[in-house]
């Protein structure tokens, strides 16, 4: 009976907090664009879907909502060019 109540108290403190923690995410997970509309209708930093100004202002045109630059984002490094191959044949 007790191994009973000991699952029953685990299973009613454990589900919650994960069902909680799940909820949480991360600021790169969810803030992949490189600006933010933040505002009146938006939590926190807001919504950073966009991947260039003028999208962002175009959205945020004729509301209370201004566009910021996302401070978690990280912007993929370019490819290097590709090396050139000198040819080594001896004409």
């Amino acid at each position: 009976m007790r191994m009973t109540a000991i699952a029953t108290w685990s299973v009613a403190v454990l589900l919650p907090i994960g069902f909680l923690a799940s909820l949480a995410t991360s600021p790169a997970a969810a803030e992949d664009g490189a600006f933010c509309i933040s505002g009146f209708n938006y939590d926190g930093i807001g919504d950073c879907s966009y991947s260039s100004y003028a999208q962002c202002e175009a959205t945020a045109s004729g509301t209370a909502n201004i566009c910021l630059a996302n401070p978690y984002y990280h912007a993929k490094p370019d490819a290097p060019p590709a090396r050139s191959r000198v040819s080594r044949r001896r004409n």
